[in-house]
């Protein structure tokens, strides 16, 4: 039984006339009386009475034509989902991002993409860096969005959204919070606050050989996995942070924030699967540079 037939004998059940319907589905009437008796010939009974003034359906036609409407009428719907999907109008899409990313592209590109494609569902789950890559290339996650760099295996696709100033967190007591710039190598000299490096190896390294550079070995005496931990001990004056620009957001009372000469920019990447080209992921991934551009 074909697709073809089954239009067929719908457009002949519905005009109960022959060359109507062929009119109807733009082909001329022999075919189309060959097709509707093949069908009948395939299925074993009769589905039409014909005479020569009158088509009729037969109980068993009229029984069929309830359920190839029904069937048709599922498979325009599943070609209308797919086109949906493929277009990146509906699914489903599963976003890892850090922590610290919530002070900056997070909200906004997660607005704007559920405004502009409200039948997508977004699992959103904050993750640190190593754990997001682990689950980009497991395909647990579709999209990551991670402090850079990191090592790229050939697995991921890699691309910069967001790239930002690193400024110092700083009791706002403190000495170097009276300056308007934190030199690099004095903030390499104090007590540091910072995120372990197994949550963002490539980010955590980027930092202290910044601080190491300037000629001062940097001595962390805490480390804390989320940044409102990290700025509330800057806060409680156990010692100073380096941090990306966008965590100024977090405005608690006891931090004052300055920029750092010679300071590392921080890079907010989007990784994916290699390869992946979904339609979703695609226009989630751009949405982000879109909102890091206008932010």
């Amino acid at each position: 039984m074909e697709l073809r037939q089954l239009r067929y004998f719908v457009a002949v059940a519905e005009e109960l006339h022959f060359r109507r319907a062929a009119e109807r589905l733009h082909i001329s009437q022999p075919p189309l009386s060959q097709q509707i008796r093949a069908l009948e010939d395939e299925l074993g009974f009769a589905l039409l009475v014909r005479t020569r003034r009158r088509v009729e359906l037969t109980p068993a036609g009229e029984s069929f034509l309830r359920d190839a409407r029904a069937l048709l009428g599922e498979l325009q719907g599943a070609v209308a989902t797919a086109r949906r999907i493929d277009a990146g109008q509906t699914g489903r899409l599963r976003i890892n991002f850090v922590g610290s990313a919530l002070f900056s592209i997070v909200p906004g590109t997660v607005e704007r993409f559920r405004r502009s494609r409200p039948a997508v569902e977004l699992e959103l789950r904050e993750r640190p860096t190593a754990d997001q890559l682990r689950a980009v290339r497991s395909g647990v996650a579709d999209v990551g969005l991670v402090r850079a760099p990191i090592d790229d295996d050939g697995e991921l696709s890699v691309r910069t959204v967001l790239r930002e100033r690193t400024v110092a967190a700083l009791p706002s007591g403190h000495d170097l919070a009276g300056l308007s710039r934190v030199p690099l190598r004095r903030l390499a000299a104090q007590p540091l606050v910072l995120f372990p490096r197994a949550q963002a190896p490539g980010f955590h390294d980027l930092l202290i050989d910044a601080l190491a550079g300037s000629g001062t070995a940097p001595r962390v005496i805490q480390y804390a996995p989320e940044m409102l931990t990290i700025i509330g001990l800057v806060a409680a004056g156990t010692g100073v942070s380096l941090v990306p620009e966008s965590v100024q957001r977090l405005a608690l009372d006891g931090v004052t924030y300055r920029p750092v000469t010679g300071a590392p920019r921080s890079e907010l990447a989007a990784i994916t699967r290699a390869g992946d080209y979904a339609a979703l992921v695609r226009a989630f991934v751009s949405e982000a540079s879109a909102s890091a551009a206008a932010s």
